[in-house]
């Protein structure tokens, strides 16, 4: 056997056998009146997110408005987490932040409370320079926060950070780091580049996040979803990553993210669910997002025969 077919077999089993697949719930980021992180909100969130299938969430990522919290404010939030017995090893945090140091603080945080893996998008305020300059920043990150080991998954969201992971930047970020990269998430929702990144990384588990081509990508040997949609839809986007939708499903999956998208995207989640919870908290952004009016929500609920099924988180 040759071996470059032994890696490849190899590879192919790793990702067969890894935890590192499901449904992740990106969690929207509930907040107080005075901006602070409402713990108790986002933790019973996180957990009845868990309890409708899925395998793992992530707090402060993009829907979790990241680039708008401290590094102060994410750390003291996870390590509250964890003393509130939330179940870290089904943690992906997202880092979002410009600087290595602050990048590297939430790293090292999310390994000394034992978080599955971090998600990490690349540096988005200064345009890189190169594709060499993405991958010395991951490393830089890593060395800065002094090697802890814990598992990463890239963030491929060219709209924010203006960097794209196409397979040449993923090798050379992998040649830096190794086996610390264990996934990726594809949040561009281009199904093409999607299949082209599991066909090329079979090693890794890659995720998308776009309900409309979770099935295919699955299919096709990812490892499922990290999506914002799942705050709102946790049990469908399950359904999906399981191959139980229809094309009933399929369409309303993509009814909703034309609602979402068109109405000004995280905005329109985070009151939908205020208005699924009955509780007003939820529909609160951070600057300089604005909250949607509470008449847009209510034409939306009604385009998508949303009705008030949670109880107050």
């Amino acid at each position: 056997m040759s071996n470059a077919l032994f890696s490849f077999r190899k590879a192919t089993q790793m990702r067969a056998g890894t935890d590192f697949k499901g449904v992740v719930g990106a969690a929207v980021t509930p907040v107080s009146p005075g901006q602070d992180i409402d713990l108790t909100r986002l933790l019973t969130h996180c957990e009845k997110m868990r309890a409708a299938g899925c395998a793992f969430t992530s707090v402060f990522g993009t829907t979790g408005e990241g680039a708008s919290l401290s590094s102060r404010q994410k750390i003291e939030a996870l390590r509250a987490m964890k003393a509130a017995g939330h179940d870290m090893g089904r943690q992906v945090p997202g880092i979002i932040a410009a600087s290595v140091d602050d990048a590297a603080a939430l790293y090292a945080a999310c390994a000394e409370l034992g978080c599955r893996a971090a998600l990490i998008i690349p540096p988005f305020y200064y345009t890189a320079s190169s594709d060499a300059a993405v991958a010395d920043f991951y490393a830089a990150v890593v060395a800065r926060a002094g090697r802890p080991g814990l598992e990463i998954v890239l963030y491929n969201f060219p709209f924010f950070s203006g960097v794209t992971f196409t397979p040449t930047l993923v090798r050379m970020v992998q040649a830096r780091l190794g086996n610390l990269v264990i996934g990726l998430k594809d949040s561009t929702g281009n199904l093409d580049s999607g299949l082209a990144l599991i066909e090329a990384f079979p090693e890794l588990s890659i995720f998308t996040g776009d309900d409309r081509i979770v099935p295919n990508m699955v299919a096709a040997g990812g490892a499922g979803m990290i999506g914002g949609m799942v705050n709102l839809f946790p049990a469908d986007c399950v359904a999906l990553y399981m191959g139980h939708a229809d094309d009933s499903l399929r369409a309303r999956a993509a009814k909703r993210i034309e609602a979402v998208d068109g109405n000004g995207g995280l905005v329109v989640v985070k009151a939908l669910l205020g208005a699924l919870y009955d509780d007003p908290t939820w529909s609160a952004v951070l600057p300089p997002l604005a909250p949607l009016a509470d008449a847009r929500c209510k034409a939306i609920c009604a385009e998508l025969g949303l009705a008030q099924v949670h109880a107050s988180a």
